[in-house]
């Protein structure tokens, strides 16, 4: 089952000192993501401030490998998945949820998963799948 991809789980996975690298490297080799232009913007943005330009480039490189090899999908994100998001947003308003997370949430939704690559366990622990056939989201590598 493919799995959502999260930007904390992606910083760790790239960056040595990074909590949960290891597990979170495991993770990254071993499955198939969708991934977010929202959460590759994110990444990008918080890979350049902590370690620079080059580093940022590099990760977006090897996920753009990835993507090109066919390990990895590139979520749209349409109108309607937006909307989607804003009422995810709008029913855990007390969670302040960033749109990249709750783009998560949709994304999952529509690819049919119940899996999201993330550190953030307080959010998407709290946070329940759309899909009715999922009482909660497995949160690698968490629930691994």
């Amino acid at each position: 089952m493919i799995v959502i991809a999260d930007t904390s789980a992606l910083l760790s996975a790239f960056g040595r000192a990074e909590p949960l690298h290891d597990a979170a490297v495991a993770v990254l080799n071993a499955e198939t993501f969708v991934l977010s232009p929202m959460v590759l913007t994110e990444l990008h943005h918080l890979a350049y401030k902590r370690s620079g330009f080059e580093t940022a480039r590099a990760i977006m490189g090897a996920l753009l490998g990835r993507l090109a090899d066919g390990d990895d999908v590139l979520g749209a994100i349409t109108l309607d998945r937006l909307r989607s998001a804003h009422e995810v947003q709008g029913k855990y308003a007390s969670l302040e949820l960033d749109l990249a997370d709750c783009i998560g949430v949709v994304l999952a939704d529509e690819y049919q998963t119940d899996r999201i690559f993330t550190l953030d366990q307080r959010d998407f622990r709290a946070v329940r799948p759309l899909t009715p056939k999922f009482d909660a989201f497995k949160i690698l590598p968490a629930d691994c």
